[in-house]
């Protein structure tokens, strides 16, 4: 008949969590009694030092705290003055205490006191005598420590014979775990199951073992590999099939993601624009109300356009294929252009510079362009503080013609230049970051202007940030 691991080694774990039970009680004894009279001094001292940083002549309630702490560990006071008048006492009545601890023992107190034991069992194990001198004044002070009659030793041998019981509950279950672990037959039979897992097929376990337990699992170990063998196949050839299906389906949610951010995104600006000035309406004349009203007309046309024009930035290619290339003036729309943001330069009080330069001819789709200039100027508005300075220069550069938009703040950290232009990047906000979240924006921008051969870039000046793009000059006829 085969043996059974379990009876072994409870036998033998049996006796060795009785040995450690009484070890854990003789050290008990020994040395519990020097560890609490180490915490009754460190607690005594402590309060006879900061006794000494109160007023003894004036207590008042919120001093009584300082002894609440203390009496909660069973420490007691009783403080008189050099007329043994009762100045503080834990107990009541405070006139037979004064004379029973101070009166009766004056030879005994000490300007630096030592800390008394006496083996009592721990009743006023421990005690401390001092003088204290306040204004000319000399305070008796008595310190004891005064567990509770018949409970203090007690309560704390309770506390520990718990702790042996769990002990003994955990140690029991511990050690059966570990003798589990370093159990010869157990060990073989993981190895043979690290084997399977690693897909070799070639080990098996022995199913003639010593014990029991060990045989019975052998053969199950065996009948697995056997089952897992021939499963592995059918596993293998099913698994790029899955690896493709969840390709696929990550493709159309992220196209169906970067769709929704762009139509959410550009339809910002002209909403922002539409805002100011309707703003603007109720404080402007007759003429200039026609003008608003033209222009939130002309933001709504917009809006309708966009919606529809967006479909077509699902690709590159079908932007590609919608672009009207036309001879375009850019002083002429950027010109537009500020006259549009006048509602927002007003409402942030900004100050706004414009620099451009005659002739300048480009060869493009003039709704493109526009919505790269609009996506620049509203992360200036974005990051500029109110009263900040925005600046829009247009140049001739050699053979192409540079856009500029410049705006006060804090520069783009450098970590950060090349992944602003990522699709949809954003960083978490942080206080003194003024350019923790990008978005979309620049991303758009990126995408318009290349397909039209131009170039986008930033620049981190002295006091703010410069963002850029050029497209090739047209000759003029």
């Amino acid at each position: 008949m085969k043996k059974k691991i379990r009876g072994w080694l409870f036998l033998s774990q049996g006796i060795f969590l009785v040995t450690l039970s009484v070890c854990y009680l003789l050290l008990y004894f020994v040395f519990f009694p020097i560890y609490y009279n180490w915490i009754k001094d460190k607690q005594i001292s402590n309060a006879y030092l900061d006794i000494q940083d109160l007023d003894l002549g004036s207590l008042e309630e919120d001093d009584f705290s300082a002894f609440a702490v203390y009496e909660n560990e069973n420490i007691t006071f009783n403080i008189a003055d050099q007329n043994m008048n009762p100045i503080y006492t834990t107990r009541k009545p405070s006139e037979f205490y004064v004379n029973r601890n101070i009166a009766s023992k004056l030879d005994a107190f000490s300007r630096t006191p030592d800390i008394i034991h006496r083996d009592s069992k721990l009743q006023e194990a421990t005690k401390l005598r001092g003088i204290i001198t306040q204004k000319g004044v000399d305070y008796y002070i008595v310190i004891k420590d005064t567990p509770i009659r018949g409970n203090g030793g007690t309560i704390t041998a309770q506390f520990l014979f718990g702790i042996v019981g769990i002990l003994l509950l955990f140690g029991f279950f511990a050690i059966w775990q570990i003798s589990r672990k370093f159990s010869k037959p157990i060990e073989r039979l993981a190895l043979v199951a690290e084997r399977i897992c690693a897909k070799d097929f070639k080990k098996r376990a022995n199913e003639d073992a010593e014990y029991e337990e060990a045989t019975r699992l052998a053969v199950s170990l065996n009948q697995i590999a056997d089952q897992f063998q021939q499963s592995l196949g059918q596993i293998e050839g099913n698994r790029k099939q899955f690896i493709q299906q969840n390709v696929q389906q990550e493709r159309r949610d992220k196209l169906q993601k970067d769709f929704i951010a762009n139509i959410s995104h550009e339809l910002k600006t002209p909403l922002a624009v539409i805002s100011s000035q309707t703003e603007m309406i109720a404080y402007a004349g007759e003429d200039d109300r026609e003008y608003y009203l033209s222009s939130i007309q002309e933001e709504i046309a917009k809006i309708s356009n966009m919606v529809s024009g967006l479909l077509n930035m699902s690709t590159i290619d079908r932007q590609m294929e919608n672009m009207m290339q036309k001879t375009l003036d850019m002083k002429e729309i950027l010109e537009y252009a500020v006259m549009k943001y006048d509602g927002l330069i007003k409402k942030k009080m900004l100050h706004m510079d414009v620099f451009l330069e005659e002739h300048c001819l480009i060869c493009g789709d003039r709704e493109y362009i526009e919505q790269a200039i609009n996506n620049y100027m509203m992360n200036a508005f974005e990051h500029t503080e109110m009263g900040g300075h925005i600046r829009l220069t247009l140049r001739k550069q050699k053979s192409d013609i540079r856009v500029g938009v410049y705006n006060s703040g804090q520069p783009i950290p450098q970590e950060q230049l090349e992944q602003i232009w990522n699709g949809f990047f954003t960083t978490k906000k942080k206080e003194a970051d003024a350019f923790s979240h990008v978005g979309l924006g620049l991303y758009i921008v990126q995408s318009v202007i290349t397909m039209q051969n131009g170039k986008c870039g930033v620049e981190n000046l002295p006091d703010g940030v410069e963002f850029w793009f050029t497209l090739p000059q047209k000759e003029q006829e």
